[in-house]
């Protein structure tokens, strides 16, 4: 709660000092950042529309929230979602359970709702698209949310009567939503995005490349609408903006600054981690703020007079397993068979059978889980029944196929499986064995998780503690076994020291690196971010790209903003940036009559995606000049195509 007031007293300030810094919670996996970042979300919602007092800027996208993988933001979309369908209950004048009624107060101001922004892969772009990915059942669907925020109820995805948007229902009569026979304030639809301006964006951060390349994007910040911008960003996680993606994204947030900013005010951002390590120069590379670390640190580190250590919390029981003697994979399953069956013993108590009942795999490679498909559904079971012999009268547990929460599972498909994650013991979709990748590290929330077996040590410490945070969240003791492969110095290294290196983990959380004027990064997207600026912040410049020649004052006053970021950031490469932006300027303004602005349509397009570029290797002059611009800040490292030729002395070898 005290980061609360601390963000609320920030957020409604709008002194520059307060804006000139990000406030960072960083707070132990479980501790409640979440709760505290969306308390603040409804805060600044009806905050601005209280200010605004029915002027239409008090509507439009209130906060952003930030997210790098897709399981993380349709999860924590899923707990958003009950907290804006809630606050539109309250704009409507609902009696929620009986607590409060506000009559009418916010009833003309356009309506309370939440916009899922996220790539072409898990969501269609147009209505359209969505209208046949939905009657198709198709990987990539607007239908992100299954079970209604407030009855849980099943919901209805589909398009109105006009067929001109995707909206979803509850058919639950009971339901509020029910009765007001109205649909949920829920999109997932970029077409109905940018026409609603949802008051809560939560989107990935490669969304942003979509800024230089499509028109309608601005609306989000207000601009060309009679909405005021963003009040507040969140960037939850914020130990993963970092490396290759941090140094992209660094690049981008030049623009999302300025076009925030339009009113002279800067936003208001904050940050939430668990595990980082240098926080203060990471901060400054990617927003140009200072950093203030919340809770700050205390003269105990039990107190620190926000929170403190509850003694009477079990928490986590790590145990280190290693291999010394049999092989990997063995070891693996023996650990594996043991957990399960012990799940099933008279040893655990029926109240808390359920916490162990589905046990976590996490594995450090697509290529270890996949040799541990075929261990879970042979080796594994006949270890369990091998064990289960050997105790009188004890049933060999009957195991039911592993899920898989990897990369490679299609985007339709994790909500289902969060879904089936949460149903309990003894139910006939109970999950008994997830194989999981650093998918599920960071974000995942699912309070009936308890055991958790690592294979092999991650290469990273926050990785480790992130992902081994996801089980013990619900009051009962959490079990983590590490099996560490005696072969492999790091993990040999880390079973000879297991209860010294337990005791002091977050001592050896790495540092970041984020470099977003690096000389590659430069050539990658300074021009983007350039463009996307001049697009949505001068007058006359939104689809006439031609005419840049016109507007010199104000392309060079942009100019000069970037470089000023650059000399904040990395003085060092203030000078490379300046060079790099006044060239490309100066073949932006000798570059013609261009008909067409930044997509890929025709030749004419000042910027082009990466993969355009390659194939036409400039075949006019529009062409050559044309820059390749990112469709996503990750795929940063450049593709080398190659054919291999069969020698005569090696055929049939």
């Amino acid at each position: 709660m005290g980061f609360v007031l601390l963000c609320l007293i920030s957020a409604s300030d709008g002194a520059d000092k307060d804006r000139a810094t990000m406030d960072l919670l960083w707070f132990p996996t479980g501790g409640g950042k979440t709760e505290a970042y969306l308390l603040l979300t409804a805060f600044v919602i009806f905050q601005r529309r209280l200010k605004a007092a029915g002027d239409p800027i008090g509507g439009g996208v209130s906060v952003f929230m930030r997210y790098t993988l897709r399981l993380l933001t349709v999860q924590q979309f899923q707990r958003a979602a009950a907290l804006i369908t809630a606050c539109e209950l309250i704009r409507l004048g609902a009696n929620l359970a009986g607590l409060w009624q506000v009559p009418g107060h916010f009833a003309s101001d356009a309506p309370i709702s939440i916009g899922l922004w996220v790539g072409q892969a898990s969501v269609p772009n147009k209505v359209a698209d969505a209208i046949k990915a939905l009657s198709d059942r198709a990987s990539s669907t607007p239908a992100q949310l299954s079970r209604c925020p407030v009855c849980d109820s099943l919901l209805s995805w589909g398009p109105n009567a006009a067929k001109t948007q995707i909206e979803v229902r509850c058919g639950n009569a009971a339901c509020s939503y029910g009765q007001l026979s109205k649909p949920l304030p829920i999109w997932t639809v970029d077409e109905d995005i940018y026409r609603e301006r949802p008051s809560l964006m939560i989107g990935t951060a490669d969304k942003y490349a979509q800024l230089p390349r499509n028109g309608e994007t601005g609306k989000l910040f207000g601009l060309a609408t009679n909405a005021g911008p963003p009040d507040l960003i969140i960037q939850d996680e914020l130990h993963l903006i970092s490396g290759p993606l941090g140094t992209m994204a660094g690049l981008y947030e030049i623009a999302v600054d300025e076009l925030c900013s339009t009113t002279g005010t800067r936003p208001k951002i904050i940050g939430s981690t668990a595990t980082i390590r240098r926080a203060e120069a990471q901060i400054r590379a990617l927003f140009n703020r200072a950093a203030f670390q919340f809770p700050p640190p205390g003269l105990d580190a039990g107190e620190s007079g926000f929170a403190s250590v509850d003694p009477d919390d079990p928490g986590r029981l790590y145990v280190g397993v290693t291999t010394s003697g049999r092989s990997a994979k063995f070891a693996l399953q023996a650990v594996t068979a043991s957990m399960l069956q012990a799940a099933a013993s008279e040893a655990i108590l029926d109240a808390e059978r359920d916490e162990y009942w589905t046990l976590v795999i996490y594995f450090n490679s697509l290529r270890e889980l996949g040799g541990a498909l075929v261990l879970m559904q042979d080796d594994v079971e006949r270890s369990v029944a091998e064990y289960a012999s050997r105790r009188p009268a004890e049933a060999a547990r009957s195991l039911s196929d592993p899920i898989e929460l990897t990369s490679r599972v299609a985007s339709d498909d994790i909500p289902k499986l969060l879904e089936r994650l949460d149903q309990k013991h003894g139910h006939d979709d109970c999950v008994d064995t997830v194989l999981a990748s650093n998918m599920i590290s960071v974000g995942v929330d699912v309070s009936r998780l308890g055991m958790m077996v690592v294979n092999g040590q991650p290469k990273g410490i926050a990785e480790y503690i992130q992902a081994s945070s996801r089980v013990g969240r619900s009051g009962v003791p959490g079990l983590v076994v590490s099996v560490l492969n005696a072969n492999k110095a790091r993990d040999r290294s880390r079973f000879e020291s297991f209860p010294n290196w337990h005791q002091s983990l977050y001592r050896d959380v790495e540092a970041t690196s984020v470099t977003p004027f690096a000389p590659r990064a430069r050539d990658r997207a300074l021009h983007a971010v350039f463009v996307a600026i001049v697009r949505h912040t001068v007058a006359g410049m939104e689809d006439r790209p031609g005419e840049a020649c016109k507007h010199l004052p104000e392309i060079n006053a942009i100019l000069e903003i970037v470089v000023a970021r650059a000399q904040d950031i990395d003085p060092d490469e203030a000078a490379d940036v300046r060079h790099a932006l006044e060239a490309f300027r100066d073949r932006w303004i000798s570059g013609g009559n261009i008909q067409k602005y930044w997509d890929d349509n025709g030749d004419k397009g000042l910027l082009i995606s990466a993969e355009i570029a390659e194939e036409r290797k400039a075949a006019s002059r529009a062409q050559r000049w044309a820059s390749a611009s990112p469709n996503s800040l990750r795929s940063v490292e450049p593709s080398t195509s190659f054919l291999l030729r069969p020698d005569a002395s090696t055929r049939g070898v």
